[in-house]
């Protein structure tokens, strides 16, 4: 129970890794409020997290829209009587060669990687220093350090979130708010299915995979999941400012 009595709003936690998040969280006895666009996956990871015997809620967050995440931040504090940890997971990845890639899509990936990020920030942080502290998570990736062909777009956006990040740990640290960064690597799920095609499709992929990832293979959600628990706990306390990576040793 490495989280018992924590309060957690978790931002695009209802599918992918965000959700193998909210059954960790509940396991260690956070409760929880998911807030994210799509709400039939968003009410089956409240009722994943309500089955753990802990407090769990869920409210629609549009993260594109700034009210809509102001909104959601409300609600999380009322609903759970204050905030200890904000997690924000929303993402979005689009492929393709630059010389093709449509300004609209660039835009379109920036709102929701960078710039949710930013409104989740920018309301989160009150809530948080409301409560004398707490742990901003945000999610980046790998893809923000070193890239690769087809992605500049979103390892761009990827890249301006470990920034944001670093700088917002430095702007919240006085008021004891921790901001740390998951950088996954190649892990399971269908978000990364336009990146798989770009590559040729799952066999190429899988080729790719088995050559530049040390372990062998891609990890999984419930790999994930485990580093944002610990950057939430107490365990983490003198943990700020830091890029986590999980990405089978990639990045080496």
């Amino acid at each position: 129970m490495r989280l018992s009595g924590k309060r957690a709003l978790m931002i695009g936690a209802a599918t992918g890794i965000g959700r193998a998040c909210v059954e960790d969280f509940a396991r260690n006895g956070a409760s929880i409020v998911v807030a994210d666009i799509n709400e039939a996956a968003m009410a089956e990871a409240v009722h994943l997290a309500g089955a753990q015997n802990v407090r769990a809620f869920g409210t629609r967050c549009d993260v594109r829209d700034e009210a809509s995440v102001r909104d959601a931040v409300e609600y999380a504090e009322k609903a759970l009587g204050g905030l200890d940890t904000l997690v924000f997971f929303a993402g979005l990845m689009r492929t393709g060669q630059v010389d093709g890639f449509e300004a609209e899509t660039w835009d379109a990936i920036f709102q929701v990687n960078a710039r949710g990020t930013f409104f989740a920030a920018k309301y989160g942080a009150p809530a948080l220093k409301r409560q004398g502290g707490g742990s901003f998570i945000t999610t980046a990736s790998l893809a923000g350090l070193r890239g690769a062909p087809g992605m500049t777009a979103y390892a761009a956006a990827k890249g301006a979130v470990i920034a944001f990040t670093t700088a917002l740990a430095q702007e919240l640290a006085p008021a004891n708010i921790r901001v740390n960064s998951v950088l996954p690597g190649w892990i399971d799920t269908p978000f990364n299915n336009p990146a798989i095609d770009y590559m040729g499709g799952t066999d190429a992929h899988g080729a790719i995979v088995n050559r530049i990832v040390p372990l062998g293979r891609q990890g999984t959600p419930a790999e994930v999941a485990p580093m944002y628990t610990f950057l939430a706990s107490e365990e983490s306390r003198y943990i700020t400012a830091k890029s986590m990576m999980v990405d089978g040793g990639m990045a080496h």
